[in-house]
């Protein structure tokens, strides 16, 4: 008896739908499944930088789905101490769009391309091998469905990923806690990173007061923080004092919703008959918005991969082992600015030295604004180069 489908992919966020978006596209069978029904509501990642926009614009989606968004053509940062700036990007746009009107879209571009969809459907179990399985409720029922090839896109916790090996997670990894608001001091389109004293916050400000806000911080401080994330939030948002003002006498819309672990963490991302993608694969450390950007692009080199491994007869880990060099090659600049930005967060002193330097330099404030959104290549000898520039405080004025 044959596979029920040549791929099956588990989770229908940007990566997962990606990826069965460009393999049907192929002409392969692809049914993918997830525990939720669509479109449902996520409130984080609702910031896309011009990489990600770049990446819908590659699968041919970007206009359908910059319909239900509203463009960026830069960002606003804010330092500890107050310093803030908005800066341009070097090139491209970017894009605010609520999660649950972009995991739709893209999912909905997969049904269209040939996919099979099952809402509802919560995996209970992997069987890796020659022809995978995955075994799961849906709707009442238990089943079981076979395929060539098995797509882990299920997120942080994955259960496809568990058969892939452990996760390295580094020992000062994020939690996250946002919502959506009301009422915020914010009445035009802004997408806004705010760096504290070794926390930060992202902002998805759609105008008219309305928009998601998640702070992020290390696990000592949610430990403290216990069963009170609303505390947490709003401790966090003190300590951020251009933030403080736009959320003073916001109205909260939605519940909080807390995420994590977050970090520079990787795992082997193929298997026997499997492949992540996505955070399944790793989830980084989300303090310039790369996640839906990395997710989108991971997707293509999934499909690739995937499809190079199909056509030569079972997916077996050796076949499949093109994609995880294809994401070490993609992935090395962010993986590595990300850290460097991390380290720098770390260090109140430094990072609001580093913000000082930025608003004074607007031509080196763009350059790596271009680093983070995707549009520019870190050079490891110019990311030095930058960094001596960035620490050494304020140009002099003759």
């Amino acid at each position: 008896m044959g596979p029920d489908a040549d791929v099956l992919v588990v989770g229908a966020g940007p990566a997962g739908s990606a990826t069965a978006l460009l393999l049907a596209r192929r002409g392969y069978r692809v049914v993918v499944v997830d525990r939720a029904r669509f479109p449902r509501p996520k409130p984080c990642g609702e910031y896309l930088n011009p990489a990600a926009v770049a990446a819908l614009d590659r699968m041919g989606i970007a206009r359908s789905v910059a319909s239900g968004g509203t463009s960026l053509s830069g960002m606003f940062l804010a330092g500890p101490d107050g310093t803030a700036a908005w800066v341009p990007f070097p090139s491209g746009r970017g894009l605010l769009i609520p999660r649950e009107r972009l995991d739709h879209a893209v999912l909905s571009a997969a049904a269209s391309a040939g996919a099979l969809v099952l809402e509802e459907f919560r995996v209970d179990r992997v069987t890796p091998g020659v022809m995978p399985a995955v075994t799961g409720r849906h709707r009442g029922r238990t089943l079981r469905l076979a395929a060539r090839l098995v797509v882990g896109a299920d997120g942080i916790r994955s259960v496809v990923a568990r058969h892939c090996g452990p996760l390295a997670s580094p020992a000062d990894v994020r939690y996250t806690v946002g919502a959506h608001f009301e009422g915020l001091q914010a009445p035009v389109p802004r997408g806004d990173l705010h760096l504290g004293g070794g926390w930060y916050a992202g902002a998805a400000l759609y105008g008219g007061g309305f928009g998601n806000v998640v702070v992020a911080a290390p696990r000592t401080l949610f430990r403290r923080a216990g069963r009170d994330p609303a505390a947490l939030f709003h401790a966090l948002c003190d300590g951020l004092p251009v933030l403080r003002g736009i959320v003073r006498g916001a109205r909260r819309l939605s519940p909080f919703v807390a995420v994590g672990p977050l970090g520079h963490v990787r795992r082997p991302a193929v298997g026997d008959g499997l492949l992540l993608v996505g955070d399944a694969a790793g989830p980084i450390d989300p303090m310039t918005g790369e996640g839906i950007a990395l997710a989108l692009r991971g997707a293509e080199l999934a499909s690739d991969a995937a499809d190079g491994a199909l056509r030569g007869g079972p997916a077996s880990q050796a076949a499949l082992a093109p994609y995880e060099r294809a994401r070490r090659a993609a992935f090395r600049d962010t993986w590595q600015t990300s850290r460097l930005l991390q380290w720098i967060v770390r260090r109140p002193r430094l990072a609001a030295a580093l913000f000082r330097r930025l608003a004074d330099d607007p031509t080196l404030i763009r350059a790596l604004l271009g680093v983070v959104s995707g549009v520019l290549p870190a050079r490891d000898i110019l990311l030095a180069a930058a960094l001596a520039r960035l620490v050494a405080g304020p140009r002099r004025r003759g």
